[in-house]
């Protein structure tokens, strides 16, 4: 996608990583415009899948762990040994060990992406989710949005491919805790995924407006939203005054706050309003009047 990027909602921050969304914020907007509710919503789904992989995992990590200090012991035991009768022993113990070190996690990987590269999503070992499974879809597109992760030392965007979006594991890339997207392989090494996988606003606001399914009017509605009446209500609002412009980004998600209240205390019966996304180039428009108008002041 090119372009400048849009205003988003509140879940962009502020400052140089505001086009960085995490996944899990982006599922959580897709479920609900509160996102606080969205992310219990998702949290829910996702500790009702995790009871089985969570035993899985801590006994490979467990079993892992064991052999590998095993494994320790005998190569200092090889050390030491010298050209000892033991030797050879100690030698067969710590490849056996090393094995099985490693065992666990060649298990974990097979179970998750199965034993070759997958050429579609693999069944999933649990219940599945609508909003799960259609922000998936986007990511599992050959041209859909890349998701990626920042390299830890030199903060670049990383692509991941699609097909880590094929595990049977692929919900818990979605969740809020590192832990649950530790147990995530970034495919197809074995090394767990950093602390956050994102996506660009960009693509993120594009997929939430095709999402989104256009409501319908009933029998002679307008489908205009009253934004002119919005925009007229607010040009005498004291609270504008007191607005602070020196930060662009935060006043017009303020604006944005202003006009949809008034929409949503008078809609019509239907209750239907528009999204906070659609009322971006009209707070744009207001910030812009009002810097013009202190500028004139100033002179």
């Amino acid at each position: 996608m090119t372009g400048r990027p849009g205003e988003g909602w509140k879940i962009f921050a502020d400052g140089d990583e505001a086009d960085d969304v995490p996944l899990w914020k982006v599922l959580a907007q897709f479920r609900s415009d509160d996102l606080d509710e969205g992310l219990s919503l998702n949290a829910a789904i996702i500790n009702q899948a995790k009871p089985s992989p969570v035993r899985y995992y801590n006994l490979a990590f467990v079993i892992s762990f064991a052999f590998g200090f095993l494994s320790v012991l005998l190569l200092i035991g090889l050390l030491v040994s010298g050209h000892s009768t033991a030797t050879d022993l100690f030698f067969y113990l710590a490849l056996g060990t090393l094995a099985a070190t490693i065992a666990p996690h060649l298990w974990r990987q097979a179970y998750q992406y199965g034993l070759k590269i997958p050429d579609a999503p693999l069944k999933l070992p649990h219940a599945p989710d609508r909003l799960f499974d259609e922000v998936l879809g986007y990511l599992q597109k050959v041209d859909g949005p890349k998701a990626y992760y920042l390299s830890r030392f030199r903060k670049q965007r990383v692509p991941l491919k699609r097909r880590q979006f094929f595990g049977r594991l692929r919900y818990f890339l979605f969740s809020e805790h590192s832990k649950d997207r530790g147990m995530v392989m970034r495919y197809p090494t074995a090394m767990a995924l950093p602390a956050d996988l994102y996506l660009h606003r960009d693509d993120v606001e594009l997929m939430l407006a095709t999402s989104r399914p256009k409501r319908r009017g009933g029998p002679g509605r307008n489908r205009k939203y009253r934004y002119d009446d919005a925009i007229i209500a607010l040009i005498g609002d004291p609270r504008l005054a007191t607005l602070d412009m020196s930060d662009r980004t935060a006043a017009i998600s303020t604006v944005k706050d202003w006009l949809y209240k008034w929409l949503e205390n008078n809609a019509d019966e239907s209750g239907d309003v528009p999204r906070r996304d659609q009322l971006t180039r009209y707070a744009e428009k207001i910030c812009t009047h009002l810097e013009v108008n202190a500028s004139v002041k100033a002179r």
